[in-house]
């Protein structure tokens, strides 16, 4: 019986070490800036939309943007690889956002009188 209690103890012991190396692999700071990169692709192109149920906002990368769900998804994927590769976010200081809508078949953010454009 000790020798099974031990072959159990090396077993749990390697499994112990193995588990970082296969959790996460930090990636370098060009590859998480490509991650990023890529990201900010999908918040430049057109998110389409046929009401306002279709459009959601994301918060990555940078401050809220307005975006379609299936585009979000995508933005999700690569967020999920910048935070498993131990990526740094810079620091940004973001602005209240007004509400996000369907206007013309593109999400956008619902303006109003007077308010400042919250991307800039």
């Amino acid at each position: 019986m000790g020798s099974e209690a031990t072959r159990w103890t090396i077993g749990l012991g390697l499994l112990l070490l193995a588990a970082p190396m296969a959790c996460g692999t930090t990636l370098s700071e060009e590859k998480c800036n490509e991650v990023r990169g890529a990201a900010y692709e999908i918040i430049n192109e057109a998110h389409t939309c046929n009401s306002d149920a279709d459009c959601v906002e994301t918060e990555w990368p940078g401050c809220t943007k307005p975006a379609s769900r299936k585009n979000k998804k995508r933005i999700t994927a690569f967020k999920t690889k910048f935070d498993d590769g131990n990526c740094k976010e810079p620091q940004t200081e973001c602005r209240e956002i007004p509400e996000i809508y369907c206007k013309q078949g593109l999400c956008v953010f619902r303006e109003k009188a007077g308010m400042k454009n919250p991307t800039k």
